[in-house]
């Protein structure tokens, strides 16, 4: 059991900090075949999961959501839009800003991604027992929960 002392309780973060970063790397390239095979990138991949959990979002709430530069997202999405898959609309009370929303193919895709990836997490998390489960959706929860809090400048 780790004590108390700072000391331990940093061993602690950074071994946590470790494997959560290797269970996300190696998980990663079979994300990425999957992506691929739909011919999307992998920031693609994330701007299409991210307007289809936050449909009507801008270029600039999508940057910061895929974590990258805006300049970076206006190209993502621009290819998005060339592929029919977003569309670009003016905002209701603001018509200098544009939102974005999934055109009927884009949704399809959406649809698609996310079950596919969904797909590849339960699979992933089917090796677990119901109680370490229930276990890992409180800790998950209380990390969601504190993510507005303690969000780290990139």
């Amino acid at each position: 059991m780790w004590g108390a002392s700072v000391t331990d309780r940093d061993a602690l973060l950074d071994a946590t900090c470790d494997d959560l970063l290797t269970f996300l790397r190696r998980s990663v390239p079979r994300t990425a075949e999957t992506v691929s095979s739909m011919g999307l990138t992998l920031h693609q991949f994330r701007a299409l999961v991210i307007l289809f959990a936050d449909e009507g979002c801008t270029t600039t709430d999508m940057a910061d959501a895929v974590g990258v530069h805006p300049s970076v997202a206006t190209g993502i999405v621009q290819r998005m839009v060339q592929r029919g898959l977003f569309e670009r609309r003016e905002d209701a009370s603001d018509r200098r800003i544009r939102r974005l929303s999934l055109t009927p193919e884009g949704r399809a895709l959406a649809e698609e991604v996310v079950g596919t990836a969904r797909a590849q997490r339960r699979h992933q998390l089917e090796t677990l027992d119901d109680s370490r489960l229930e276990a890992l959706r409180g800790i998950l929860g209380e990390l969601i929960a504190g993510l507005d809090r303690t969000r780290v400048p990139v």
